[in-house]
């Protein structure tokens, strides 16, 4: 899957050994809401502008059978919840799959699995499970010949980047090294993407003043207001350029051989 925003909250996907062949604009769809839209009228707003990406929260039957067919790529979600039964099982890892990802195959475009959502700084006690649950649904995609077609990956917080600025001297919490470590080595043996939610609003919240609204808005900024980094001199427009670079810099520190970034 090619590098890409989803828009509602912010997912970047950062690719490990693919070449970039251009972005996409995504959108991400949970079906816990109230006033939903039917199914079929949400995948006709998609086509209508023309998304051709979108990451559910879930597995929805009702999304992923509206999706069917329409060649739209499709993320589908291992809730929280269903974390830490699939970490512990290999066997709930290959009904999950089989549920969620070989029935609704090849007419629905499902290219990947997301692993729960910010699981490390949302429910820390399931961090240990996180990458075995990983591991489990992977070799399950392989049992199914489908590790080619669809990828494992899991959404995190930037809450993990102890530092996010300077972007050039970034760094992940140490309280994760483990986890990031086996994390990254997962995503690079099974030439996987690392997914980043970037919320350049909460950025700003959390940065006390120190940056101008506009930084966090994709605004011009005056020539006053200018944001550089110090040791870099790079000069960033907008807060989620700094917080993709951080994170850039935070998974380079760990220095796996053979690891690139795309």
């Amino acid at each position: 899957m090619r590098p890409g925003i989803f828009l509602g909250s912010v997912l970047l996907l950062i690719g490990m050994f693919s070449s970039v062949a251009g972005a996409f604009v995504g959108i991400n769809i949970g079906t816990d809401v109230s006033s939903l839209p039917p199914a079929s009228e949400v995948v006709s707003i998609l086509k209508a502008n023309e998304i051709t990406h979108v990451r559910l929260f879930d597995a929805d039957t009702h999304m992923l059978n509206a999706l069917s067919n329409t060649g739209i790529e499709v993320t589908v979600s291992v809730t929280n919840e269903e974390v830490l039964g699939i970490g512990q099982s290999p066997s709930a890892a290959a009904s999950w799959v089989n549920k969620n990802v070989v029935a609704y195959l090849p007419s629905a475009n499902i290219t990947a699995i997301a692993v729960g959502s910010e699981v490390l700084t949302s429910i820390p006690h399931v961090a240990p499970i996180l990458v075995p649950a990983m591991n489990y649904l992977h070799k399950a995609l392989v049992a199914a010949n489908l590790n080619y077609q669809v990828k494992v990956s899991t959404p995190q917080s930037m809450d993990i980047v102890s530092r996010p600025f300077p972007p050039s001297t970034a760094s992940f919490n140490s309280t994760w090294n483990s986890t990031i470590f086996q994390l990254l080595q997962f995503l690079r043996n099974t030439n996987s993407y690392y997914m980043l939610n970037a919320y350049p609003y909460y950025g700003y919240i959390n940065s006390g003043g120190i940056f101008p609204i506009d930084y966090a808005l994709f605004q011009p900024l005056s020539a006053v207001k200018q944001i550089v980094d110090p040791n870099t001199l790079f000069h960033y427009n907008s807060m989620f350029d700094a917080m993709v670079d951080a994170t850039y810099n935070s998974i380079s520190a760990y220095n796996f051989p053979g690891f690139q970034l795309s």
